[in-house]
């Protein structure tokens, strides 16, 4: 063990001999090189997934052609997010779940989502995504039926603090339709539009829902994107990353944000402490602004107890 993922996780992927000139680590390239297919235990038809801790957390990632190394820097962070979640004490009793989402108009497996899980277990559900690589060519993805299933088919403990982030580049459908709902979830309900499932989507995880948006094609289009994003989730959860290699710093900072666990110059600092160049604090900092007009205000602050710390190991 070691490395940035500490005693809460046993993979370290901090050794530079481990990376490779495109940003990731031989240790991502060949872990998610080995699905070919969708692995069954991923697929959604006839399944539901259930949380059981305060902090259930559900990240989606887009693995369409046009997010580049993105899902592979994120395997590659995941040690980093897990322990600095602990040290830091943005969240307690966490759990994950893990997703990809590519275009249903083309792809083979456009919805994928594993279980909610323990951080150990959380390699066992990244390397069972298919990095399928595909996608469309018109500026959208199928998010919107992706967030159809975490919206009516997750359930979610009385009491929780959840949190659902997507990473993505792309805009969204603008509804789920009959035949995709079916073929799918074998769920027999009607067409619904887009912003009927984010609505309802944002209720379910009390308003946490991120998007955080990789900048996609020219100016005009990816401003188009943004809008769209915002008007489904609100301008302020929607936040422009910066660098791919950025993402972990900028997942992180959400989760100490939206818990009061550190201000933003707290949260900052934090990036100082563990050594983040000037640039990237900066670039986070700007990534994460708009978060800072809707911390919530009947959320105790405070860092996490020692002893709650270890009891999501």
């Amino acid at each position: 063990m070691g490395g940035p993922g500490g005693k809460f996780y046993d993979r370290d992927t901090t050794d530079r001999s481990q990376q490779t000139r495109s940003g990731t680590t031989r240790s991502s390239e060949e872990a998610l090189s080995k699905t070919i297919h969708v692995h069954p235990s991923m697929l959604t038809r006839n399944r539901r997934i259930r949380a059981t801790k305060k902090n259930p957390v559900g990240i989606i990632a887009d693995v369409t052609g046009s997010m580049g190394n993105l899902p592979k820097i994120f395997w590659d962070k995941a040690p980093m997010i897990v322990g600095q979640i602990n040290e830091g004490g943005y969240l307690s009793d966490a759990e994950f779940c893990v997703a990809a989402v590519g275009d249903i108009e083309g792809d083979e497996g456009p919805i994928q989502v594993g279980e909610f899980c323990q951080p150990r277990e959380m390699d066992t559900w990244l390397e069972r995504m298919w990095l399928e690589g595909h996608g469309g060519a018109n500026g959208r993805e199928s998010y919107e039926t992706m967030a159809w299933y975490f919206a009516y088919c997750c359930d979610l403990p009385d009491g929780c603090t959840p949190f659902l982030i997507i990473l993505g580049d792309e805009g969204f459908y603008d509804d789920v339709s009959r035949t995709h709902l079916k073929t799918y979830f074998d769920a027999d309900e009607e067409r619904v539009s887009a912003h009927k499932v984010f609505a309802d989507l944002k209720e379910k995880f009390h308003g946490n829902v991120f998007h955080i948006h990789r900048a996609y094609g020219n100016g005009d289009e990816d401003e188009r994107i943004v809008r769209q994003w915002r008007s489904a989730l609100g301008k302020n959860n929607v936040l422009l990353l910066g660098s791919d290699r950025a993402v972990a710093d900028v997942t992180l900072g959400i989760f100490a944000l939206m818990t009061r666990t550190r201000t933003l110059d707290e949260y900052i600092e934090d990036m100082r402490q563990r050594g983040q160049t000037p640039d990237r604090c900066k670039e986070v900092r700007e990534t994460l602004l708009p978060l800072v007009e809707i911390i919530p205000s009947d959320v105790p602050p405070g860092n996490l107890p020692e002893e709650e710390k270890i009891n999501w190991i």
